[in-house]
């Protein structure tokens, strides 16, 4: 079957999306199937940009494909559901959150929308309705996606889950895991993620707890002068950039990990922190993360609060053997779910 993966870019970024992307891609190829990708690049900067891309994939098809036009279409990424294709499944990474649970978000934070963004709101809501009613089939990649689907368009669909980003490197390193004194906390920095958690607990813990954070991104700048500003600099390390082989290395000798962004859709970091036998540590707001931590057994699940966070970090350390069992009960839960490329196929293809 030929295949098109529709999927917006995001220029010089790479990241979990990215990461699914591919690694459908390769599954199809590997399952015998001829794959294209189809992409625009998207930049959530104005309302005008915005609407632009709408356009442009609303203008989209395969009429200069010629007779190689593809069977079916999987789209991943809002605006690219509103490509036209008689054949179109939907595999939904998330909707333009912004509109969506981000809206709320926003305004309980504070924030005024102007006409203009209640405007391209109404506009994608509409969009988002017919796209999502003309699709043959409606995936998510988690029940949380699952549910803002329901709740606010009234759209069934099916949480499927698949492997992290890396499943396959994990599975490659025979490294041992150890267990170390630091808390590792890989993910883009930007204010959701909520990393400034994790480093203002650290200031609350009556043991020298570590912490190592790794990514990339707008809210890096405050980070650092945070651990300057509150003298962290013998307990934090960030990182820029890692290999993947590093970032594997970095999970297995952890004391546990971190991850508590604010409504995540699903959150590679839980899986992969799993698959390195490590407890994870996240908060009740956390979204997608908390369908796979299991409080106190896998990991704990905490309000996100400071205090109650560091509590926590102080248990990790001190008790080194319940920390080993807590990471070996989340390995055990990752292999229960049973999560392979050939199962996420099995549905979106048949």
């Amino acid at each position: 079957m030929r295949i098109a993966i529709a999927t917006t870019l995001s220029p010089f970024v790479t990241g979990g999306a990215e990461y699914l992307a591919r690694n459908l891609a390769i599954a199809c190829d590997q399952a015998g199937h001829q794959v294209e990708f189809v992409t625009r690049p998207f930049l959530d900067q104005s309302v005008d940009s915005i609407n632009k891309s709408i356009d442009l994939w609303q203008e989209s098809d395969f009429s200069l494909w010629g007779n190689k036009q593809p069977d079916m279409v999987l789209c991943l990424k809002f605006p690219a559901f509103y490509i036209t294709h008689d054949c179109k499944v939907i595999w939904a990474l998330h909707q333009h959150r912004s509109v969506y649970d981000l809206w709320d978000y926003a305004e309980e934070q504070g924030q005024q929308h102007s006409a203009l963004d209640s405007a391209l709101r109404e506009s994608i809501i509409d969009l988002d309705f017919q796209a999502f009613n003309t699709a043959l089939q409606i995936f998510t990649i988690s029940k949380n996606v699952s549910k803002r689907l329901q709740h606010y368009n009234g759209v069934n669909s099916t949480p499927l889950y698949h492997p992290p980003a890396l499943a396959n490197v994990f599975l490659q390193d025979t490294s041992d895991t150890e267990i170390g004194d630091f808390i590792f906390a890989p993910s883009r920095f930007e204010p959701l993620k909520r990393q400034h958690l994790l480093l203002e607990a650290l200031r609350l813990t009556k043991q020298p707890v570590k912490a190592v954070l790794c990514g990339q991104g707008s809210y890096e700048h405050h980070l650092r002068n945070f651990v300057v500003h509150h003298g962290l600099q013998d307990r934090v390390i960030i990182h820029t950039q890692l290999s993947e082989l590093d970032v594997v290395r970095h999970y297995k000798n952890s004391l546990a990990v971190f991850f508590a962004p604010y409504d995540e859709d699903y959150g590679y970091v839980t899986l992969e922190a799993m698959l390195a036998k490590k407890p994870v540590v996240t908060c009740y707001d956390s979204g997608g993360t908390n369908e796979f931590v299991v409080h106190e057994h896998t990991g704990f699940i905490e309000p996100p609060t400071p205090d109650k966070l560091a509590a926590r970090l102080d248990q990790l350390y001190l008790d080194r053997q319940a920390t080993k069992i807590m990471g070996l009960n989340a390995f055990e839960h990752y292999q229960s779910l049973s999560l392979s490329w050939n199962n996420v196929l099995n549905h979106l293809l048949y």
